[in-house]
């Protein structure tokens, strides 16, 4: 990505209206004006950890879930009202006293897992964890792909901690365009 990019990157992300121009690469945007955050990070195990399993998300949860457990983080937008799952998704739920305080996707054909999202008032390493391993339990034995987006090293370490290796990561970039 070249310095010619970039300025085009924000001409655009300014003449759609955004607010905000999120990129991943592992180019330093400093000297654009960008603020470093965590970014994209791949993880890979061959030998998933046993986990205990979790019940599906409800649906009439999904849309205010999603919406809490990625707010503020780098990477992740505004989730429209009517948002539903994608093909081929199940969606699995933590809760705590019937409240769900986190989600994890899971793709099974893929045996791919989107990065678990939490609550704010509940964002800890270990609750991330225990939505991993529920994931892990749904897919049962075999590789597993997770993808991250915008999660803390301490929740990637946890990550690391359970046997997941990373194989891929990018750094993110956000610019405020107001």
């Amino acid at each position: 990505m070249g310095d010619e990019a970039v300025g085009d990157w924000i001409v655009q992300a300014r003449q759609a209206g955004a607010e905000l121009l999120w990129l991943h690469t592992n180019v330093d945007l400093a000297v654009h004006g960008f603020e470093r955050f965590p970014g994209y990070v791949r993880m890979r195990t061959e030998r998933p950890p046993r986990g205990q399993p979790l019940a599906r998300l409800r649906p009439e949860h999904y849309v205010r879930t999603l919406e809490g457990a990625y707010h503020g983080l780098w990477g992740h937008k505004l989730i429209s009202p009517d948002a539903e799952p994608r093909p081929g998704a199940v969606v699995l739920g933590l809760y705590e006293r019937r409240e769900p305080i986190g989600l994890c996707t899971v793709f099974t054909a893929q045996r791919l897992v989107d990065g678990p999202g939490v609550l704010p008032n509940s964002r800890d390493a270990a609750v991330y964890t225990r939505l991993l391993l529920g994931a892990c339990a749904a897919l049962g034995a075999g590789r597993i792909e997770l993808d991250s987006w915008g999660d803390c090293s301490a929740v990637i370490d946890a990550y690391r901690e359970i046997g997941f290796e990373i194989v891929d990561r990018a750094v993110g970039w956000q610019f405020r365009l107001d």
